[in-house]
Formats: structure tokens, sequence, C-alpha cells
């Protein structure tokens, strides 16, 4: 865990209460807990908190709501987190998919969902089931464990719960008190804010609520944002003259466009001035009639002997025209399907269309050919193998703690996969691969590094390569783990 983090982790009296509360509530039996509070009371923060330091003894499965998220989005990322092989189909509910793959084995989990009042009431409903499911299996502890504001789901509880006598439990987050409110906003607040921003944040924490998120914005504080607004707020009258000089300017471009003639008019005025122009003559030299009748005579029989001459030093020059076209192919350097081809020179090419084939030196061709039957199929193909070179991780991964977390980023149906993810990326050492069965067939799980807890497996997805984090690794039970490779053995 990062110093980073470790400074910014503060428990105080009213939230090491709830969450020991929590702690309590999911220990023994599957419940339905609702923790409901304000904004800005920090329910993302103890949701992240609890499954950090509270709950780590079981399998756990985190969902931060985003308004643009679809219910099969919403499965995806929960399921994914909890079943080891995540074999279901998004669109089936919570209940289907969750029964299907864990109808034979025991499991202990916990779903936290945070800003859960964005949640569909179909999938409020699906989880309320799949909670009154495991009720009914000795094998399954499954907890769900909703952070949502004040009364956002009351009346949809009301329903679900109607004529049960299983009820949602209710907790609320309540307000620091005076001296934890302090103690907060100096440790976690002043200690980050810069020399000349100290008064002006002490100033501004007398006017907030004593709520964690309220205090913790007024570090996020900027001068310059201020700064900004109130030389808008100030002059009004440049805001008017630049507003002004705007409607101007596009009043006068509008103007301009109305003066210009039309296309029609445009060509009408082309149409006219075309018509006005005078076309000037030229005046021609004066000849009689008789020396134009003569000149054309002359020209007459210059042309009639031009054509006599021409026919009679006509030759024959049908040797010149090319060959017929026939039906007979012929090729060069044609050998069997499975040999290689044969690149003949342009200037042998040249040679043969000229007839001239005979001065042309051919051993080097014949070599080639030669030199090409020689190679076999089986030559050609064995560059495109590829070697496995990984082993499996099983002692490696059965050493570490079972309440360690690991990284998954992929599983695969055969060993080449496996060796072809692992040369794509260039993972190092850290990578652990191991083999698992799911309904009699054979999986291999690609795993990343060992972390202490969750919270740190996954603060370690940012530091990956970017291709692997499109993959979506997420943060896997070494308990969990360990199961599946026993069952493999």
């Amino acid at each position: 865990m990062s110093l980073t983090h470790q400074s910014r982790v503060l428990e105080l009296g009213t939230q090491i209460e709830l969450l020991e509360r929590l702690q309590l509530l999911t220990h023994f039996t599957s419940n339905f807990i609702t923790v409901s509070g304000a904004a800005g009371a920090g329910k993302t923060w103890l949701a992240q908190r609890y499954l950090e330091a509270w709950a780590d003894d079981k399998n756990q499965a985190l969902l931060m709501c985003h308004p643009n998220q679809s219910d099969e989005q919403r499965r995806t990322t929960i399921l994914t987190q909890v079943l080891s092989e995540p074999l279901f189909n998004p669109a089936d509910s919570m209940v289907e998919s969750f029964a299907r793959n864990m109808e034979h084995e025991s499991c202990n989990i916990v779903i936290v969902v945070d800003d859960a009042h964005l949640l569909s009431e179909a999938l409020v409903s699906e989880l309320w089931l799949l909670m009154m499911r495991a009720q009914q299996q000795n094998r399954w502890t499954i907890n769900i464990v909703l952070f949502s504001r004040v009364a956002s789901l009351d009346s949809l509880f009301k329903r679900l719960s109607h004529g049960q006598d299983i009820k949602p439990i209710e907790l609320e987050i309540e307000s620091l008190t005076s001296q934890e409110a302090d103690r907060f906003f100096e440790q976690l607040v002043m200690r980050f804010v810069e020399d000349d921003m100290e008064r002006r944040v002490r100033n501004a924490y007398r006017t907030v609520a004593r709520r964690p998120g309220e205090i913790m914005a007024l570090g996020d504080q900027k001068v310059e944002k201020k700064i900004v607004i109130r030389s808008i707020i100030g002059s009004p009258l440049n805001i008017a003259l630049v507003i002004f000089a705007l409607l101007a300017l596009i009043g006068g471009g509008y103007w301009w466009m109305m003066d210009q003639p039309t296309p029609d008019e445009t060509a009408k005025q082309i149409t006219e001035q075309v018509e006005q122009t005078v076309i000037p003559t030229l005046e021609e030299p004066e000849t009689s009639v008789s020396d134009a009748i003569t000149s054309e005579a002359d020209a007459t029989s210059n042309t009639d002997s031009d054509t006599e001459l021409a026919l009679d030093n006509a030759e024959d020059d049908s040797s010149a025209l090319p060959p017929e076209v026939t039906d007979v192919t012929a090729s060069v350097g044609v050998i069997e399907d499975n040999s290689q081809r044969v690149v003949i020179t342009s200037e042998v090419v040249d040679a043969l269309l000229e007839n001239e084939a005979e001065q042309v030196d051919t051993t080097e061709i014949e070599k080639i050919v030669e030199d090409s039957r020689e190679v076999t199929p089986a030559e050609s193909s064995a560059k495109f193998f590829t070697p496995i070179t990984f082993k499996f991780a099983k002692d490696e991964l059965n050493n570490y703690s079972p309440r360690s977390y690991t990284l998954q980023l992929a599983a695969v149906r055969s060993r080449i996969e496996v060796q072809n993810f692992l040369n794509r990326y260039e993972l190092d050492d850290k990578v652990y691969v191991y083999p698992t069965t799911r309904d009699g067939i054979e999986w291999f799980i690609i795993t990343y590094d060992n972390y202490p807890t969750i919270q740190v497996a996954r603060d370690a997805v940012a530091q990956l390569p970017e291709p692997l984090q499109k993959f979506e690794p997420w943060a896997k039970s070494l308990n969990q783990v360990q199961r599946e490779i026993a069952r493999s053995n």
C-alpha cells in the first residue's frame, strides 16, 4: 500500500462503529443491508474501506454505479468478480447465472454497490432474490450491501418485502462530531493545502457542513477560478461592449451578403453585355473572280496527283501484323503444385519474344528449379510453430496466503493461446499460469503478481501497460485460486 494511500486513511469513531456493525451483520448469515447518507457523507470511502479492512475473509464484488451503465454491464461487473469461470449470459438474471455456475459449490460472498440509487428496480429485485435464494441454500452465504442516498429506495424495499418475514436492514451514516470534523480537516485537508491558501481554506471551513465530502472539497479550491469569475462579474460594461461589437460584425456581414447580386441577375448582366458588344470585321483583299476560280482548280489538281502517287508507292505490309490468337497457351518454368515459383528475369523474356532464346544461358534457371524441388512442405511450415516455454505456477500460488489477492488477466482454452498471450505482451516473471476444470472442460487462467489486500490489487491495475488494461483485469482472492487448483488435481 502506498504512503499516499496510508496518509489518506483516517477512521473516526462514528465510522468505526458503522463498519463494525456491517462486519457483524455479514459474518454469520445472508442479509440485505442498505447504508444511506446525504451527499458528502462518505459513502464511497466507507464502501471501499469496508471491503479492504473489514471483509477480507470473503469473496468480494464492488460495483461503482454510473448513470450511463446498462443492467447487462452491471451484471457482468458483479459476476466476473465472484465466479471463477465467468461463463454466463449478461441478459440472464443474477439468480439464474449464479445458480448455474455455483449450484453444487459453497461460497461466502459480499456484493457492495456504491450509488445504489442509480440501479434500476429490476436489478435491485434480482439482488433481493439472490439473497433470498442464499438463505435457502446451506452452502451459500451471500450478503448484499447497498450504499445510497437517504430514503431513495424505501418505497421499492417496501414492495419487495411486503408479506415476507425477511426485511432489509437499514443503517444510516451519522454526521461527524465537532472534534471528529476538526481532526478530519487538520489531517486530511490542511496537510495538503499550500501556504498562500491556508487562510482562505480555514475561513471556508467555518461555513461548511460537518460531512467528509464537503470538508475534502475545501482542499480543491483554486484562486485562479475566483479571479476569473470576479473579473467577469466586476466588468459588465466590457461584456456589453464585446457583445455589441459581435452583433455589429454579424450585422455587417449579413448586409454585405444581401447586397451581392443573385446568380440570375449576374447571368442577365453578362447576356446584356454580350449583346451590346460590336464584333469587328476584317477587310478582305480585292481579288477577281477569275483568280479565285484559277486557284481552286490548281488545288484540286495537286490533290489528285498526290493521291495517285501514294497508291503507286503502297506495299503489302501484312507480314508486319501480329500473329493470330490461338487457343493453345504456353508456360515457362511450370513445376508441381507443391513446389516454389521460379522467377525469370526480364532479359530472358525479351530474348524469347525476339526469337533470340538460343543466345541466353539457362543454366541458372535450371538450378533454381532443382533447388525449389528439394524444399518439402514440412520445412516451409516449421517456422510457424509456436514453442511452449511457460510452466504452471501451482506451487507458487499455493504458497501465498489465502487472504491475499492477484489480478486475473485472461482465461483461455489451450496452451498455445497462453504462449501467444505471453509472447504478445512480453510479461515478466510476475505472471502465474495455472490449469483448472469446469464442467469437464480444461481452462488455463493467466494471473499477475500478488497483493496483500483487494484495494492494493485494484490500484495496481492502473500501473499495467495500456494494452493489458483494455482486458479489464480484476482482483481475485488467492483462496479461490487455490480451490480451483485443487479441483484440477
